[in-house]
């Protein structure tokens, strides 16, 4: 019994520390993006795992010319992950423009110590990009649209345009880049506006880019609500059991929009189609009266008594005519969403491409499906009074980058011509 204790004491050694994960066959693992080239200001996103035996060691390192620089080392007891964001400034550890090799090491805790290599060939490149501004909006409104329009003497990993804290992003196209962007219609004062670009090694370009902003003084209203209203109107749209009917209707007008505000948003920011599919000026309702306008700011009375908190944007055109008139897609575009939208009611949304949408809410009727391609002046549906209406109409907005912008614009040619389709020209070369 001894002799057999004395033989199968190694094997009980053995599995014990496999168990406890010192033994460990299997080797870390690495997660990063493959890098192709390094600027002078890169970031290093780096994940080290091994859930056995822990990570005793994490190492980077740049060699260049036989020389090997170290960038980042650490050592650990058990560390099951090490995630780390690693600086890295090529001219402060004397490294130069040209080729390099980046290496990255992951050695776990295992008693046979197992590593993990990841080794590229990269170009270490100092130089930012060169950036050629063919045209940009001068001339803005509050609510309005503008775009820039650029070269790029390399291939860009990013490019924005911000103007104050808002960011928009820029489109990559074969023949140079279009970004798209707003002056949001609640600010009131002059915004800096910026381009910036990043290169594919993390180098930056910024460009400081001067207009002029023509304030617009938009309308403010105060709108009347009665018993039957809230009955009629806002109690079915509600999806709690609130009997006061300020705090419904306060519910339904303020959390409610919200939620169906956010969901356009999130529809018309998705960008898919990059190129324009739309062509010429967009139309609007034929024979119509313009009822609301965009950006309207909207108090509440009820019963002699201002709502307080329950305030709203009008972020579009009321376009209304006949009862159930057919209304029509404004230009060229791609269906990417149809559907009951809350206090929007029966709503359709039109990708235009260039994250350039256009939104037709309070329809009676909906004729075309999600993903269908539609041609301008294509019915899309008919106006009704689904949703907050009051009244048969059609609710009408475009949309750029997830924002509402002013559709009086879009149905204006010259300004379509002089701000759009001839800078895209000047980018194309003049194909």
């Amino acid at each position: 019994m001894r002799k057999l204790i004395i033989l199968l004491l190694p094997t009980l050694i053995l599995a014990g520390l496999f168990f406890a994960g010192k033994i460990d066959f299997s080797k870390p693992q690495l997660t990063l993006k493959d890098v192709e080239s390094i600027g002078s200001e890169y970031t290093l996103h780096l994940k080290a795992e091994d859930r056995q035996s822990g990570i005793l060691k994490l190492k980077v390192s740049i060699s260049q010319n036989s020389k090997e620089v170290s960038i980042y080392s650490k050592e650990s007891e058990n560390i099951k992950e090490i995630t780390e964001n690693i600086p890295i400034n090529p001219k402060k550890v004397g490294l130069f423009e040209g080729k390099a090799t980046l290496k990255v090491e992951a050695t776990n805790n295992s008693l046979i110590k197992r590593t993990t290599v990841y080794q590229k060939d990269i170009v270490i490149d100092l130089t930012p990009p060169i950036i050629s501004i063919v045209d940009w909006t001068r001339n803005i409104i509050n609510g309005g649209t503008g775009f820039v329009f650029f070269k790029s003497s390399e291939p860009l990993s990013d490019a924005e345009v911000k103007i104050g804290n808002y960011l928009y992003r820029c489109l990559d196209f074969t023949y140079g880049y279009v970004c798209p962007f707003s002056y949001p219609y609640f600010e009131d004062g002059y915004l800096p506006l910026t381009l910036r670009v990043v290169d594919k090694a993390g180098n930056k370009t910024l460009h400081s880019l001067n207009y002029s902003l023509k304030k617009v003084n938009y309308a403010k209203s105060v709108l009347n609500i009665d018993d039957n209203f809230i009955e009629t109107k806002v109690r079915p749209l509600s999806d709690k059991n609130i009997p006061d009917k300020i705090e419904l209707f306060k519910y339904v007008n303020v959390t409610l929009r919200k939620e169906n505000e956010d969901t356009i948003h999130r529809i018309t920011s998705e960008c898919k189609n990059k190129e324009p599919m739309f062509d010429g000026y967009f139309t609007y309702l034929e024979n119509s009266a313009k009822l609301g306008g965009f950006a309207d700011y909207r108090k509440y009375r009820y019963n002699g008594q201002i709502i307080e908190g329950a305030d709203a944007y009008h972020k579009g055109f009321d376009f209304a005519s006949i009862k159930n008139t057919p209304v029509k897609a404004s230009n060229k575009g791609e269906v990417v969403f149809t559907g009951f939208l809350g206090i929007y009611g029966n709503t359709v949304i039109i990708d235009h491409g260039s994250c350039v949408y256009s939104l037709y809410s309070h329809l009676s009727e909906i004729y075309v499906k999600k993903g269908q391609k539609v041609d301008k002046n294509t019915v899309i549906g008919k106006t009704g009074t689904t949703g907050l209406a009051v009244g048969d109409h059609l609710h009408y907005g475009v949309l750029v980058e997830g924002i509402e912008v002013n559709p009086i614009e879009w149905f204006d040619p010259k300004w379509l011509d002089t701000r759009f389709y001839t800078p895209l020209k000047q980018l194309k070369g003049g194909q």
